[in-house]
């Protein structure tokens, strides 16, 4: 039996226990409104029916390969916004794909929401009948080529490949100003990093691009100048960071992690194209907290969550009322701006394994 703390009225100790859990809850959510529904800036992210039965269910389960910048802040806003907490895994794409595919066939899936780019993996998942059909009420704010036909998924955000280098090794004018110059760059001292085209979505859309934009000559030119290749790009960015390479193709987050750091790294965007790949993210059908499931849905493609993974996880945002992604409080340019490349969507599942094999083939001899 649970007794009074000696020097506590039993009053006082109400109120001190109620404190502590309002603490520990999150209280109820900054952003649930006195009528229950749950709303930012006067965009209705969730209504009220829903919202209690979310939050009767406690928790939502997420499972993730988005970067540890981008998920971090989606946890904590979410969580602040809402009262739920958020829970699941976060692991790199591919290793996510198998944990999912072996809880499947277990019947043990514990997920209620994934998130993950690699459109080849999301498009088995469908398949496989594990995404729900949800309409989330931002719908009409987010482009059609941004969501699946039936809703059982949507893009949650675009991410950009860029040409990153370390400055205290690679001067201005010895920086490539575009794809077509990254094999002679990489030919003098600065050796280039690169991921592998198996390694999941960044190695495979870059890939991907390089062949379309340029052709296999350009690719047997790019492995002649004998570059570093990796299967991980939080090691492809360590490895740019510590000056092991000159110059790296890797996504906005790494190089803002890295400025963060204090690592001299620095950025430009290719005057032949940004090679672009989408996250996706999905609610599961038989998901244990489906409630909670649909109001993280809601939340994360809403006008205030697209806002918060571009200003934090400096991905392009799909919502096109979410505020731009922005590197160190600039703003970045517009997603047209940077002549973005979208790979049609039968290229990057019906080339993938030939082109894949060409690749390695190329690149490893």
């Amino acid at each position: 039996m649970r007794t009074t703390p000696p020097g506590l009225t039993p009053g006082l100790a109400a109120a001190v226990a109620l404190a502590l859990v309002t603490a520990a809850c999150g209280t109820t959510g900054r952003a649930v409104q006195d009528s229950g529904v749950l709303a930012v800036g006067g965009e209705v992210i969730a209504g009220a029916r829903l919202m209690a039965a979310a939050r009767d269910e406690g928790e939502v389960s997420v499972y993730t390969s988005l970067n540890d910048v981008g998920n971090d802040a989606m946890k904590d806003a979410f969580e602040r916004d809402t009262g739920i907490a958020v829970e699941g895994v976060q692991e790199p794409n591919n290793r996510l794909f198998e944990r999912i595919e072996d809880e499947k066939r277990n019947g043990s899936l514990s997920a209620d929401v994934i998130a993950m780019p690699d459109e080849s993996l999301v498009h088995a998942l469908v398949s496989d009948g594990v995404f729900a059909e949800h309409t989330v009420p931002a719908d009409d704010d987010i482009p059609a080529r941004f969501k699946a036909p039936d809703r059982r998924f949507y893009t949650l955000s675009s991410a950009a490949t860029v040409i990153a280098y370390n400055s205290d090794l690679v001067g201005p004018g010895e920086v490539p100003r575009s794809w077509r110059e990254l094999p002679n760059a990489g030919r003098g001292e600065q050796r280039i990093g690169l991921l592998r085209a198996s390694q999941g979505a960044g190695g495979w859309g870059l890939a991907l691009f390089l062949r379309k934009r340029f052709g296999e000559r350009y690719l047997r030119e790019l492995a002649a100048s004998e570059p570093s290749l990796t299967d991980s790009a939080d090691t492809l960015a360590g490895q740019l960071g510590r000056g092991e390479v000159g110059i790296a193709a890797i996504r906005l987050p790494e190089v803002g992690r890295l400025q963060q750091q204090g690592a001299p790294v620095e950025y430009l965007w290719p005057a032949d194209g940004a090679p672009m790949f989408n996250f996706y993210i999905g609610a599961v059908a038989k998901a244990g907290h489906s409630d909670a499931a649909r109001v993280y849905l809601n939340w994360a493609l809403s006008e205030h969550g697209q806002s918060v993974l571009a200003e934090e996880g400096i991905d392009y945002p799909v919502n096109t009322e979410a505020s731009r992604p922005e590197l160190y409080g600039d703003a970045l340019p517009s997603i047209d701006e940077v002549d973005p490349y979208f790979a049609h969507h039968r290229d990057w599942i019906d080339l993938r394994e030939e082109w894949t094999a060409d690749w390695d083939r190329a690149f490893d001899g």
